[in-house]
């Protein structure tokens, strides 16, 4: 991916594919008005909805049979993490390398953990949480910074081992792309946390809307999203 073919109309675009192709948004909204947009890892309320949340976002192998599993997981792994993270209010370009290194760690050690357990023929499977599902949860914890990352996106950013190294990557390349973002929102006379609701996502996080970008080019990474050039003769038509 070039990092420099990000523009402004094309994440308001991508935005816009993104919520007519997938329910996604819908279950992030549900899942944040049940942790009323502070998520708590130590209640068990939220986990429930950090579950039924993963699901809906394609973490299938953390199966509803398995939740207490994979919850007992969660909550004894940010016991031990938490006081790593920074703050929840610093966004994503504004981390520091040792910053992004920490949430790496932290990542890492939230992918081996168990997810789930299966029997199967007598034998006694165990499930890890997943380079996927780490990563969603990470976002959930600090959605303005953490960016989520699936099978796709690690192909396309040349991160396909999903190892703590590779996340570490990811988010600094995606720190830089932010970076750019910033750069296009001043030259338009605005900052960049006033970018969601600029195109209408009031509510919503830059890490967000770029998660969608990225969603959006990975799925369908032989088409090119609109030129700002090509924005601007549709817009004329009225």
């Amino acid at each position: 991916m070039d990092t420099k073919e990000v523009t402004l109309g094309k994440i308001a675009v991508a935005s816009l594919l993104f919520n007519s192709l997938t329910p996604y948004n819908a279950s992030l909204a549900k899942f944040r008005e049940a942790t009323k947009r502070r998520l708590d890892l130590a209640s068990e309320v939220h986990r429930n909805a950090l579950m039924d949340w993963l699901n809906a976002w394609g973490c299938r192998h953390l199966s509803k049979d398995n939740h207490k599993v994979a919850s007992k997981s969660i909550v004894e792994w940010y016991r031990s993490n938490h006081a790593t993270f920074f703050s929840d209010k610093m966004p994503l370009w504004r981390l520091r390398d040792q910053e992004i290194k920490a949430a790496a760690n932290a990542y890492g050690s939230l992918r081996d953990e168990i997810g789930a357990r299966h029997s199967r023929y007598g034998n006694q499977l165990e499930v890890r949480i997943g380079p996927t599902a780490a990563s969603k949860i990470l976002f959930a914890i600090r959605p303005k910074a953490l960016m989520p990352w699936d099978d796709a996106m690690r192909k396309s950013f040349r991160c396909d081992d999903g190892s703590p190294e590779s996340y570490a990557r990811y988010l600094t390349t995606v720190r830089t792309i932010t970076l750019r973002i910033e750069k296009l929102c001043r030259n338009k006379g605005f900052q960049i946390h006033d970018l969601p609701r600029t195109i209408g996502r009031a509510g919503s996080t830059v890490v967000e809307l770029l998660n969608e970008y990225i969603w959006v080019i990975t799925r369908r990474p032989s088409t090119k999203l609109p030129s700002s050039e090509t924005l601007t003769q549709w817009a004329s038509l009225g």
